[in-house]
């Protein structure tokens, strides 16, 4: 049904995003085209257990063809999942539902490390507004800690550092520095003793601290500093391991914190138990809505996220997405059900292309998801999800708004 999902990366051109996972709003369709391309995949599926529809699983399957494990844990009763897996960039924890959408998609950064409670209880206490970004372990050393720094962002949009020591008790507060870059530089540990533009202090903190098995990406800042970034090759647990240095042009080491792994959850949200946004949203603009499931996410128990869906008569339905952070500005992304003589020229010919004398059995189209605030409607379409027959097999196909397939199954 949808084409939404939260998904967390890494901006290698914004110094202040490398080393923590920034929640950011990307459409479906941009993950399937990076990964598959132009490539047909098999369209051999394999047998799934009959409790999770071959939709929810596919989805995974062919989106990720290097994944060979995927782990399902029910959530709403033949309704949605949670699901986890390793790939070779890391972790990810993910929610999908029963129609094969992923709604929501994390990838794991980090340490495994609970919040400890005190930092925890300071922040409800005093940034009741606020959500929690990234939380690192503050380093003396490679292996020894000397405090924690928790990345907040306000209701103002504004990013807050909060820094405690090692016994949880906290030091202070800053707003995270805007920081200004004059040059970037990507190598490894490997190569970096090789290359005569790295500076000196540079390769003598690495050596020193004996950090190998690294990617490196090096930020010359406009005040003269270093911010250094480094990826671990070797995993814990499936994530991946990175550190950030900030160092002088001397060599002194300003700041140095390795990320501790968000700890998302996701858990049931009944009809009776909608937040009033929801609930306001509906009732003045789809009052014949009907409930399909709820979701809530949560990052360390806190940062509440709600994924709900509704269908509007037989042929409309509407993902919503509350933003605990974010009231009265609702996210939503509307599928609807298209009949065979609305689908664009560009997508028939691709079925043409793909699937001889194919005859038509249903289709839905998924737009660009759009926030309440803008006051109208979003016509743009993410992606198309289309069943078709050929002969006596069934298949499903998801096309890109341009017509272009991202993949196809053959229906079980």
């Amino acid at each position: 049904m949808m084409a939404f999902y939260k998904k967390h990366i890494q901006t290698k051109n914004s110094p202040q995003n490398i080393g923590k996972m920034k929640p950011i709003l990307y459409s479906l369709l941009t993950i399937l085209s990076l990964q598959s391309c132009d490539k047909v995949v098999d369209e051999t599926p394999p047998v799934l257990p009959p409790t999770i529809p071959q939709a929810t699983t596919e989805v995974f399957k062919l989106s990720y063809p290097n994944v060979s494990s995927f782990v399902f844990k029910p959530l709403e009763q033949d309704k949605t999942w949670q699901t986890d897996f390793v790939t070779p960039a890391g972790k990810v924890f993910s929610l999908v539902d029963y129609q094969g959408e992923i709604i929501d998609l994390n990838e794991l950064v980090g340490t495994p490390k609970s919040l400890p409670i005190a930092i925890k209880q300071h922040f409800l206490n005093n940034y009741p507004s606020s959500q929690i970004v990234m939380f690192y372990d503050v380093m003396k050393s490679p292996t020894v800690t000397d405090g924690y720094k928790l990345v907040i962002q306000t209701d103002k949009n504004t990013n807050l550092n909060l820094y405690y020591d090692v016994n949880n008790n906290f030091v202070r507060e800053e707003i995270q520095p805007n920081e200004k870059v004059s040059a970037i530089v990507f190598t490894s540990t490997d190569q970096i003793n090789f290359d005569a533009s790295i500076p000196t202090v540079i390769k003598q903190f690495l050596s020193n601290n004996q950090l190998k098995s690294a990617s490196v990406i090096i930020y010359n800042l406009a005040d003269k500093s270093y911010k250094i970034v480094l990826n671990f090759r070797e995993k814990l647990n499936g994530a991946l391991q990175t550190s950030e240095i900030l160092l002088s042009d001397a060599g002194q080491i300003l700041q140095w914190v390795s990320s501790i792994e968000n700890e998302y959850s996701y858990k049931i949200l009944p009809k009776t138990n909608l937040p009033t946004e929801i609930n306001t949203y509906l009732a003045t603009n789809l009052p014949n809505w009907q409930f399909d499931y709820g979701v809530s996410e949560t990052i360390f128990g806190n940062n509440k996220t709600n994924f709900v869906t509704v269908k509007i008569g037989q042929n409309d339905s509407y993902l919503i997405v509350d933003e605990e952070i974010k009231k009265n500005d609702l996210i939503l992304v509307r599928t609807q059900a298209l009949a065979e003589n609305y689908l664009p020229e560009t997508v028939k010919t691709a079925l043409t292309n793909s699937f001889n004398n194919w005859t038509f059995v249903k289709a839905n189209v998924i737009y660009e998801p759009y926030r309440q605030s803008l006051s109208q409607i979003v016509t743009n379409v993410n992606h198309f999800q289309i069943e078709v027959k050929q002969g006596t097999d069934r298949y499903a196909v998801r096309l890109a708004s341009d017509g272009n397939i991202l993949y196809k199954y053959r229906i079980l």
